[in-house]
């Protein structure tokens, strides 16, 4: 590791370069980590009134040039007496944004709420953060407030606002054919809106040439209400105007899209590769034609879905969303993945040989070098050797309820 450390990192392999990017980010956590303690000794001496500050978080801004929401930021979770939060980031096992979202709940627990019990969930917080994004670990910290008082109340002006949401939405076609939009939405709009575009808008992993998502934040983020308004067209209660969704033919022989060999020709002329075409054909509408020796049509027999609509709904109960570690996305955003693919078994579909994952994440199994096995009724994700050389099954824990058990 020392060489490799020492080493440009344009000279580094695809490998290399993965493992050094984990390395150095908990090494970052670690010293973020003893940045705070020393932040807590500094409040616990009164560092900024005796040079002159209003309090600590005025000396940080002064000296460390940090924003002062920054600066308070780090303030309350040095001095927040955390443990588990400061033994995870002592570890290198969570980010700093992960303790400002436990640390933000933690600081809202009721007063009748005992000690052990907030010991709990905040173990229960921690556990999730050491595999999911802040955002989730934020939306599971929600739960727990409800949890933690069922029976709050709004204040009379905000259940005003509440019974009369303002929310609006203008749009406009330009001269070249482009729809245009603006408008704003109450705070309950807007945090769903911003929860669906979170995951939604998140990079898509390398393509098959190795190349990083090349579109901005506001292409990705067009790209997932996109997503959203797709989703919204397949409801149905949702009336159609033009009757089926569209269909599109591939040509592949069974040999080949068993072995993951050779392009697939499109009926408009494109083409994609067999790893991509089974990775659509997990949960798509699928037209088995039976070709004469000069390529006539001989039969074309009706479409049939991999999954019945009865195994959605026992995935969705039994998988809760998205199976892989840290992804929060429900039954709606996710599609069944055959675990062994379909057609090296005779084309059957199985309960006990599918998983639901959404789409962001199928593109992990297919070409992300991640695997999947189902142990138990339970989904395990096996990460790819550079990220654990020991490959070590992993569960999705973001379905979990408020207060699981926390992992040891």
């Amino acid at each position: 590791m020392a060489e490799t450390e020492q080493t440009a990192a344009w000279q580094l392999s695809d490998g290399e370069l993965a493992s050094m990017l984990c390395a150095t980010e908990k090494r970052l956590r670690i010293e973020y980590a003893r940045h705070l303690e020393l932040v807590a000794e500094a409040d616990r001496r009164g560092l900024g009134p005796s040079n002159g500050c209003r309090d600590t978080a005025a000396f940080l801004v002064g000296n460390l040039r940090v924003s002062w929401q920054e600066a308070r930021a780090r303030v309350a979770i040095a001095t927040s007496g955390r443990s588990l939060v400061g033994a995870a980031l002592a570890a290198g096992e969570i980010t700093a944004e992960h303790a400002a979202e436990i640390d933000a709940v933690l600081a809202k627990a009721p007063d009748a709420l005992e000690t052990q019990q907030l010991a709990e969930d905040e173990a229960t917080l921690v556990s999730l953060a050491r595999q999911a994004i802040p955002s989730t670990v934020r939306k599971a910290g929600q739960r727990l407030l409800a949890y933690w008082d069922p029976d709050r109340r709004e204040p009379k002006d905000r259940e005003e606002e509440l019974a009369r949401p303002k929310r609006e939405f203008r749009y406009h076609w330009t001269r070249d054919g482009r729809l245009r939009f603006s408008g704003e939405f109450d705070s309950e709009a807007g945090r769903l809106a911003e929860d669906l575009f979170v995951p939604l808008a998140k990079p898509e992993p390398k393509d098959e040439h190795g190349d990083p998502d090349a579109r901005t934040t506001a292409e990705r983020q067009g790209d997932a209400v996109a997503a959203i308004f797709e989703l919204a067209a397949r409801a149905e209660d949702l009336p159609l105007r033009a009757g089926e969704r569209a269909v599109a033919t591939v040509t592949v022989q069974l040999e080949d899209l068993r072995r993951e060999a050779g392009p697939v020709l499109l009926d408009n002329g494109d083409t994609m590769t067999t790893s991509q075409l089974r990775r659509l054909l997990c949960d798509a509408k699928i037209y088995p034609a039976v070709l004469g020796g000069d390529g006539q049509v001989l039969d074309l027999g009706r479409a049939a879905r991999t999954a019945t609509p009865a195994q959605r709904r026992a995935l969705a109960i039994r998988d809760k969303g998205c199976t892989r570690p840290g992804c929060d996305r429900g039954p709606k955003w996710t599609t069944p993945h055959h675990i062994v693919f379909w057609a090296t078994q005779g084309g059957e579909t199985n309960l006990d040989d599918l998983a639901l994952v959404c789409e962001r994440c199928h593109h992990l199994i297919h070409h992300g070098g991640w695997d999947i096995r189902l142990h138990e009724g339970v989904v395990y994700w096996i990460p790819p050797a550079w990220q654990d050389p020991q490959r070590r099954p992993v569960r999705n824990k973001a379905h979990d309820p408020p207060r699981f058990q926390a992992a040891a």
